[in-house]
């Protein structure tokens, strides 16, 4: 399957007016130092297919995006801010991960860390790249095996979480399912491994407030070596509960770069639950869910845009005297202690 990235980009690229007003008024509010602890980068050379799960899933829109793309778009999305950067591959099966990582081992700035992609066939491999002085994190992904993992130890296999504890190399965790249907499986992993640092991405996949998110947060708020980050979430109410719940010491800004380069808007459909809707025909986009939802996305802005907004609403809800200090350590320097920038 032959996917237009080009085509996409150069649509995402293409800033609606009503983005170019959000733009100037969220980049005032930033902060100028910032690092975004949840973005994606390898090339296309390193691209061998895609396998089926990730076709029919968002993951696949951009299935590269190199160090030179992310620069060139970095003004478009964060002004003159400067930005150091937390670097994963790609997490779809058909990637050749081990060039990907040497790539990114070799050629990331010097600013920047990498969390390497490891590889749930070859433990061998996985341990040892935890071992390379830039290594910053380890990311492994439930969709990477096929069938697509249910249970967290299904792709992260505790051999491999043992020695990412041992080593003191905090993983980012994307749950197989979101945190309200994953938090037994979260709970007995931080149970087996009451040292490893996790990073739990994009605030346990809730774009909305889910009956028993509260409760979900609170168990596993728990275990203080569990933070959370912000990538490609848009609710300024989720933001705002795990704020409250976790504390802002314990939220890190993330984007997902390049994926944050979509205009969706999430939305409960009637049979399959929580869904996203997007303003543009993508080729995992469901033909006749987007006949019937797409007007959901006919203003939407992009997902980058949705995020930033969201995390300046739930800040706003603090108190007023706190407020500079929490956005400095959501987009800074939280990052910066827990990965060693």
């Amino acid at each position: 399957m032959k996917i237009p990235v080009e085509e996409y980009l150069a649509y995402a690229l293409l800033l609606k007016p009503e983005e170019k007003k959000l733009r100037e008024d969220l980049l005032a509010w930033m902060p100028e130092r910032i690092i975004d602890c949840h973005m994606h980068c390898n090339l296309s050379d390193h691209v061998a297919y895609i396998n089926k799960n990730a076709q029919g899933h968002m993951l696949s829109t951009f299935p590269y995006y190199s160090i030179e793309d992310s620069a060139r778009n970095h003004w478009l999305l964060y002004g003159e801010k400067k930005v150091r950067r937390l670097r994963m591959p790609k997490t779809f099966r058909g990637l050749q991960h081990r060039v990907a990582n040497e790539y990114l081992l070799r050629h990331s700035p010097v600013g920047d860390k990498i969390a390497v992609f490891g590889l749930p066939e070859d433990i061998s491999y996985t341990n040892e790249l935890m071992r390379h002085p830039r290594c910053a994190a380890l990311k492994m992904y439930w969709s990477y095996i096929d069938p697509p993992a249910q249970k967290i130890y299904d792709f992260f296999l505790p051999e491999i979480l043992e020695e990412a504890q041992a080593l003191d190399v905090p993983i980012i965790l994307h749950l197989p399912k979101m945190i309200v249907r994953s938090v037994d499986d979260l709970l007995q992993m931080l149970s087996d491994f009451p040292k490893l640092r996790v990073v739990l991405a994009h605030l346990g996949l809730s774009k909305m407030l889910l009956p028993g998110l509260a409760e979900a947060f609170s168990l596993v708020r728990e275990n203080d070596n569990v933070v959370l980050d912000t990538a490609l979430n848009p609710s300024g109410d989720v933001m705002s509960l795990a704020m409250s719940l976790f504390g802002v010491s314990r939220i890190m800004f993330g984007s997902d770069e390049p994926l944050q380069l979509i205009r969706s808007v999430a939305y409960q459909h009637p049979e399959k639950g929580e869904r996203i809707v997007t303003d543009y025909p993508y080729h995992w986009v469901d033909s006749d869910d987007q006949k019937r939802f797409g007007h959901l996305a006919s203003s939407v802005v992009h997902a980058h845009w949705q995020s930033f907004a969201a995390i300046k609403d739930a800040v706003s809800y603090l108190a007023q005297h706190t407020q500079k200090a929490a956005k400095q350590k959501i987009f800074h320097d939280n990052a910066e202690a827990f990965f060693g920038f």
